[in-house]
């Protein structure tokens, strides 16, 4: 069987199969990319880890009365830009109920912790996560929140419903939560990619270094549901 005849089958499987069942297992198309760029080059491989990163680790200083100035995480779904694009700042989506949020906002300060332990490439590798060569990022700066008059509120949105389609979802299903678009703004970055210690590439190095886009279709299966004309894709 060509590649023709199997790309046709899985559009027909996508696009006809709902309209039969209520409940089906389709395929949908997932990226996955080239291996990171050299170690030499720790502008470009800052740039890399943000853009190829799904989740990352929002690090604070609490302001809730239990935990009043003691440090706290929370994990955020991101996106730098769509899979094509990379813009560099970490965008996320969240609500004011969230008490992480709230403690940030007031704040500003904050860290974004990301690695490469979630991407294919420590397992290929069989790195482990605290193993300086599955790489991880530190990116200090402001949280910031984006009004909904900002040019680049649109630009969050696009990055983060185009990476994590299931967001869209939440605006719709829990609209009382107020979801909201927020960035880093970075202003220290730290590196650790290989043995030797820590690296520290300038913002402006940072920003002008520019990523490349390989991809190659992944496959990944997904349970399509049907019901009052609404579909549902949920991912696994």
């Amino acid at each position: 069987m060509t590649s023709k005849m199997v790309l046709v089958q899985l559009i027909f499987l996508v696009i006809f199969t709902p309209q039969f069942y209520n409940n089906v297992e389709c395929i949908s198309f997932f990226h996955f990319t080239q291996d990171p760029p050299p170690v030499k080059d720790i502008a470009l491989m800052s740039r890399y880890i943000v853009h190829h990163s799904e989740w990352a680790t929002l690090s604070y200083i609490g302001n809730q009365s239990f935990m009043d100035g003691m440090p706290m995480g929370r994990v955020y779904s991101v996106s730098d830009g769509t899979i094509n694009n990379s813009y560099g700042i970490p965008y996320i989506m969240a609500s004011p109920m969230d008490l992480s949020f709230q403690d940030v906002v007031k704040t500003k300060n904050c860290s974004l912790v990301l690695s490469l332990a979630q991407s294919d490439y420590c397992n290929k590798k069989s790195y482990d996560p605290e193993d300086p060569r599955c790489a991880q990022l530190t990116l200090t700066g402001k949280f910031v929140k984006l009004d909904k008059t900002d040019p680049e509120w649109n630009v969050a949105k696009t990055a983060l419903w185009t990476r994590h389609p299931v967001m869209r979802k939440w605006n719709i299903l829990v609209p009382g939560h107020k979801w909201q678009f927020a960035k880093i703004n970075i202003e220290h970055i730290t590196l650790i990619d290989t043995f030797g210690g820590r690296k520290y590439p300038t913002i402006a190095e940072y920003f002008k270094a520019t990523p490349t886009f390989k991809y190659w279709p992944k496959l990944r299966h997904s349970v399509i549901t049907v019901k009052e004309n609404v579909i549902i894709d949920e991912e696994f």
